[in-house]
């Protein structure tokens, strides 16, 4: 499936959006893609006027959704439990000169690297001394 990437998207924009997406219990990519079928949608599809307002009728979307109100409204219903247990744990206080999630990620991937070269020699002595596992 193609990506979409839209440079200099204004931030104002981007927060509705965002904002929007949330309130329809959907991802931002998701939103997107709603929004999109729209649009398109709306310029082949039949409109008529009742002299208050502009109605549209409506056109089946590309985007399915498999979810039954019944099971849209149960996810919904769990991720805000599960927001609202989040929202209940401790706080943590981290003292000020506890490790950047950078400094972290940094010492995670060179204890892993150790890991490797350690393994890596291990296997390149068993070779040597033909203690090769299958051979």
């Amino acid at each position: 499936m193609p990506a979409l990437q839209v440079r200099d998207f204004p931030d104002d924009l981007y927060e509705q959006l965002k904002s929007y997406a949330a309130s329809q219990h959907r991802s931002i990519a998701q939103q997107t893609i709603v929004a999109v079928e729209e649009m398109l949608a709306a310029q082949n599809t039949s409109h008529y006027w009742d002299g208050g307002t502009l109605h549209r009728v409506a056109s089946r979307p590309r985007y399915l959704d498999f979810d039954t109100e019944a099971q849209r409204a149960e996810r919904i219903k769990k991720r805000k439990e599960l927001f609202a247990e989040i929202h209940a744990l401790p706080k943590i206080e981290l003292p000020d000169d506890f490790p950047s999630v950078a400094e972290l990620v940094r010492q995670g991937r060179e204890e892993r690297g150790r890991e490797l070269d350690e393994r890596m020699e291990r296997t390149m002595l068993d070779f040597k001394v033909g203690r090769v596992v299958g051979a």
